[in-house]
């Protein structure tokens, strides 16, 4: 798989993930759900190589970020 491929696959991955928890503050449940499935992301990029897991790795940090700020208010 080439590299453009890897990394469009990654993006609808990561939108995929935002679009199932949504756009508002999370319950711990769905926190806890939402780390599990980044997780699995983070595994199924880990196969491919290792920049595209570094790279999922960082989207993922970022979105989590997102989430934490919501939840801050």
């Amino acid at each position: 798989m080439d590299d453009r491929t890897v990394i469009y696959n990654l993006q609808r991955d990561m939108w995929r993930m935002t679009e199932k928890y949504g756009y508002e503050k999370l319950t711990d449940e769905q926190w806890e759900r939402f780390v599990e499935d980044g997780y699995a992301l983070q595994a199924k990029y880990r196969k491919v190589n290792r920049n595209a897991e570094l790279l999922m790795r960082d989207m993922f940090r970022a979105v989590q970020e997102y989430y934490i700020r919501k939840k801050e208010g």
